[in-house]
């Protein structure tokens, strides 16, 4: 039988993801492995891969791997159609509206620009309300925009809300509660189910979390 193929984010939230799994029970790469320039691994009964946050659930609902661990930020912004059995209890954080100093709050007749790496969800969030806005993509330093007179408002993430507060900009709204989600690709639940449901299990214990409402969980694309 093949292992699973499991696809994790590089950065910021690889060291607790990777011990949730090993707590589990997943035999994981080492810290030597992960020194190197390989990107995968096979140990016991997983084939790790390591890739971008923003790739995990694209490899997850085309079938190049069988679960994956991705934030909500880059589940909505791809409108992934894959299943979320659990919330991890880490790396929670806001995507927020902020303005620039002295920027108004969006309403009937206020002209925006509002600079993001997420443009999907703010078009929804903008939707969602009623509210037009011009956008502008960017890949990074999104705030710099605000701070710059690029665009008037910003939407991000927010974890500790320091560059907001040195920049003197100006928290407004949340746009969406943001946390790392368990993923699993709606085929392979099908088709290998027992495994599926074994791996969903061992993560939920080791993890210290309940599952989803509605057990197996649901796909999410709404905004």
């Amino acid at each position: 039988m093949n292992p699973l193929r499991i696809a994790l984010p590089k950065g910021r939230l690889q060291e607790k993801v990777l011990d949730v799994f090993a707590k589990a029970g997943y035999e994981i790469p080492t810290e030597d492995d992960l020194k190197t320039r390989k990107l995968v691994f096979i140990r016991g009964e997983v084939e790790w891969i390591f890739v971008k946050d923003c790739d995990v659930p694209v490899y997850v609902e085309h079938g190049a791997a069988d679960a994956g661990v991705a934030g909500l930020d880059q589940i909505l912004e791809h409108e992934s159609n894959v299943y979320q059995p659990l919330e991890l209890p880490f790396g929670k954080c806001r995507m927020m509206l902020i303005g620039a100093p002295g920027a108004p709050r969006l309403g009937n007749g206020t002209t925006a620009t509002i600079a993001t790496k997420y443009p999907r969800i703010a078009r929804h969030y903008l939707d969602a309300r009623a509210l037009r806005a011009e956008l502008i993509p960017l890949g990074g330093s999104v705030e710099l925009a605000a701070v710059l007179n690029l665009t008037s408002h910003v939407i991000d993430l927010v974890e500790t809300g320091e560059t907001v507060r040195v920049h003197k900009l100006e928290m407004q709204d949340v746009v969406a509660e943001i946390s790392p989600r368990l993923i699993v690709g709606r085929t392979v639940y099908r088709t290998d189910r027992e495994r599926i449901r074994e791996l969903i299990s061992r993560v939920e214990r080791s993890a210290g979390v309940p599952p989803a409402s509605d057990g197996a969980s649901r796909p999410i694309a709404e905004g």
